[in-house]
């Protein structure tokens, strides 16, 4: 604002900003590009992260809401024609089958299923024939055979080997060994069960209660019973999982403007320090600290407001081509303000010190100062005579502004510490111990019921496919070291069913412990509170409680402490009340978590008709092949026992962990970068400043490679600090966040392994960029005459 009775000056600074921009183009550049990556940068997350959520929810609402399972087909048309569905689907089983080593997942899928749940492009028709598959293609590749519709292939789907014909091939993502096969609706057994999955129709902006009410009503008027019915999960959680709390993207955004504002203050305060005779020219010609002032903050003004559209054009772009399709202009533009405020005020706070120093310097100073006078220490060496060596001036000039070098080898060194950490972790997860931690008893092969549960299971049981015979079958095999078994069995918790929200006959696994295993697993502080002492619990009808972790509470809305009681209801119509006496943590026996542990004697106690409760059987070996994996195959004969190996499971999570590091290992590339600018404007200034410097030391008799030494040295010594940085702040970080997951547990037991490949890679960058520069300089510094350089001023 200009007072009446002031002059208007406002042409004039706009005139000296715009002259000092063109002035000092590579000043502007550093800064628009600093700027632009950072926009960029924290754009791209937001409008991916966005387009995710978009994505997702999309997926949540184009599939279903509620199903229900063991119909008929005139149950499934019954349902069809009543006209309450939006859209709908079913599938049939025909079971899991095995060809060689692999595990093949059979069932017919109708064309309205395939959309309801999105499982993939076909490539081909669905078949229609009797004799007619659609194959997963990763069968094809898995086994050699090759790609192509119309072929023959030979399978034994439970009825013997036959000869059938592949009318399509489904386009699905799958690093395991278990395929998909989609028979025709006429292969389906008819006593075969059919399952229903459907979107209520008029669910649009429905409250999920309300929605989840109506449902049940049209259930209960169809006849369909409660105990056959479900719903998804994903879909009524839907407003939570599309919500979020979007952390880690404020967390990484926050971090991208921290460094932005160190390469920005950086590339300000030297670009000032280097115009202060220029300023003190302007203070004598009668420009006051305000004007001074102004004109620095257009220069701020107008570099960004150039930087901050090209960022968002740019995440924007990244953003299309990433994940197409999901575009949202109201939350984009959203982050889009969100991003231009932030990195405003990053601006904002990174120019503020070095435009005060414009606005406070004195016209006899200004015409003293040099870019390194004020930062040059005002004390004089003692020592009369020195042995002026090319490092030890390099040094002299390095140690000459002390916070220019200490803000540059921050940003670098912040680098380094954010690589080690992020290569130390992937260094050190070993996805065969992640996997282990999470299959079976650290087994290889792991046997059981797995498409089984409650009656079904119980039934299972009966016919005991686990039994003994198999299990000496198995540990007979070459390579099998040994085998364990668990036994389990499944009942009812009425107390647990009748809690809202939970289903009304859901099942629960409960192990049979042995007195050998429970005084090994639980006899070295696996107690959380209790006892665990096994002819108490036998004689007192006292059950042990594995609350694993917060999981019974979170599922199943409901805990357990000692002395509370626990009744169970069997399906062969038995009931008994134990009495919990011990609380005890999660140890891993299977593929998911058991809540509730009796005495093996109990399970006999409970299901009388029932000889052999083995419900896990673990195979361990030494080290895993193929033939080992076919003979493990070809011994289970039993189409309904699960066989999972953990090479399967290892190769899943590592698709998993390559798809995070990628991400992180984007966001070092961009922070790399942001560090290069700064230490190229720090390196260029000093070039470009100190010309006169040059002349005076090579008219005294510096050779020109005595000065391209000077130089190297100059730079050597940002990489050395930032390497130093790296290999004992880095380490201590990198080692703090290796313990941390290791007692998070989730990636497994973690053996911290230092990353020396990821470091080499990160000096020899430096050291490019060290190489790179001693050569632009001495060539840059022989474009001037000696007498030149010596007559240069500014």
């Amino acid at each position: 604002m200009t007072w009446p009775f002031e002059n208007d000056t406002s042409a004039v600074e706009k005139k000296l900003a715009s002259r000092s921009i063109k002035a000092d183009k590579r000043r502007s550049v550093f800064v628009i590009l600093t700027i632009a990556l950072a926009v960029c940068l924290m754009g791209t997350l937001c409008f991916l992260y966005s387009a995710q959520q978009l994505k997702t929810l999309d997926g949540i609402l184009g599939q279903y809401q509620a199903g229900c399972g063991g119909l008929t087909q005139e149950e499934v048309a019954q349902l069809v024609d009543a006209g309450k569905f939006e859209k709908w689907g079913c599938t049939g089983g025909a079971g899991p089958a095995r060809h060689e080593d692999g595990v093949l997942r059979i069932s017919y899928v109708s064309p309205e299923m395939i959309d309801l749940m999105g499982y993939g492009e076909i490539t081909g028709a669905y078949p229609q024939g009797e004799n007619e598959l659609c194959v997963e293609r990763t069968f094809f590749r898995y086994f050699g055979l090759p790609e192509e519709v119309g072929q023959t292939v030979a399978l034994d789907l439970g009825s013997g080997e036959k000869s059938y014909t592949v009318t399509g091939i489904l386009e699905a993502e799958n690093d395991s060994r278990i395929f998909t096969i989609w028979i025709p609706e006429a292969a389906v057994d008819a006593s075969s069960p059919y399952e229903l999955r459907f979107r209520y129709a008029g669910s649009q902006g429905m409250e999920p209660g309300q929605l989840r009410a109506d449902i049940e009503r049209f259930f209960a008027e169809m006849g369909i019973p409660e105990d056959r019915t479900f719903y998804s999960s994903s879909y009524f959680g839907m407003v939570d999982l599309y919500l979020g709390n979007g952390m880690e993207v404020y967390a990484a955004a926050l971090l991208i403007a921290v460094v932005c504002a160190i390469v920005i203050y950086n590339i300000f305060y030297i670009s000032v320090m280097g115009k202060m005779r220029e300023y003190g020219r302007l203070k004598v010609l009668g420009t006051t600290p305000k004007q001074l002032k102004r004109v620095v903050k257009r220069e701020r003004r107008f570099l960004t407001a150039i930087a901050i559209p090209l960022g968002l054009l740019c995440a924007a772009g990244i953003a299309l081509i990433a994940v197409p399709g999901y575009w949202s202009w109201g939350d984009n533009i959203r982050s889009g303000v969100v991003v231009s405020l932030l990195t405003y005020g990053t601006v904002l706070i990174a120019t503020q010190k070095p435009m005060a120093m414009a606005g406070k310097v004195s016209a006899i100073e200004a015409i003293r100062t040099t870019a390194y006078s004020q930062q040059q220490s005002p004390s004089v060496s003692r020592q009369l005579h020195r042995r002026l060596t090319m490092p030890r001036l390099a040094w002299m000039n390095f140690s000459r502004n002390r916070k220019k070098a200490f803000v540059t080898t921050l940003s670098l060194g912040l680098t380094g510490i954010l690589l080690l950490c992020v290569s130390a972790y992937a260094n050190s997860v070993d996805v065969k111990e992640m996997a282990q931690s999470q299959f079976g008893d650290r087994s290889q092969y792991l046997l059981q019921y797995e498409d089984f549960a409650g009656r079904e299971f119980v039934e299972m049981q009966k016919e005991n496919p686990l039994g003994q015979t198999l299990r000496e079958e198995l540990a007979a095999l070459p390579g099998v070291d040994y085998v364990t078994a668990y036994n389990l069995t499944c009942v009812e918790i009425p107390a647990i069913s009748a809690i809202p929200g939970n289903s009304e006959h859901e099942p629960f696994v409960v192990r049979g412990i042995s007195r050998e295993d429970m005084a090994e697993m639980y006899g070295g502080g696996g107690v959380l509170e209790g006892t665990v002492d096994y002819r108490q619990l036998l004689d007192g009808d006292g059950i042990l409680v594995c609350p694993a972790g917060s999981a019974l509470k979170e599922i199943y809305r409901t805990g357990y402490q000692i002395g509370d009681s626990i009744t169970v209801s069997c399906y062969n119509g038995q009931t008994k009340t134990y009495t919990v006496m011990g609380i005890v943590q999660d140890v891993q026996i299977g593929s998911s978590s058991h809540f509730f542990i009796l005495p093996e004697e109990e399970l006999s106690t409970l299901y009388p008709e029932i000889s052999d409760f083995t419900g896990y059987v673990n195979l361990h070996t030494e080290q895993d092949s193929d033939q080992l994996r076919r003979a493990v195959f070809g011994a289970v004969s039993d189409q309904r026992v699960a066989v999972s190996g953990l090479d399967d499971l290892s190769a899943e999570l590592e698709r998993g962990l390559r798809g995070e590091l990628a991400r992180d290992y984007g966001i070092l590339v961009f922070i790399f970068v942001f560090s290069l600018i700064n230490l190229a404007n720090t390196l260029i200034t000093n070039l470009l400043t100190r010309q006169q410097e040059f002349g005076v030391f090579q008219s005294v008799g510096m050779s020109g490679r005595q000065l391209s030494r000077m130089l190297s040295f100059e730079c050597l010594y940002y990489v050395g600090i930032t390497l130093l940085v790296t290999l004992t702040l880095g380490t201590a970080c990198s080692l703090a966040v290796c313990r941390v997951f290791d007692r998070i547990g989730m990636f497994g037991t973690l053996t911290y392994h230092f990353p020396v490949l990821h470091v080499l890679l990160f000096g020899a960058a430096l050291l490019l960029v060290q190489s790179v520069f001693s050569v632009c300089a001495v060539r840059y510094t022989r474009r001037l005459s000696l007498v030149e350089r010596i007559k240069a001023v500014d």
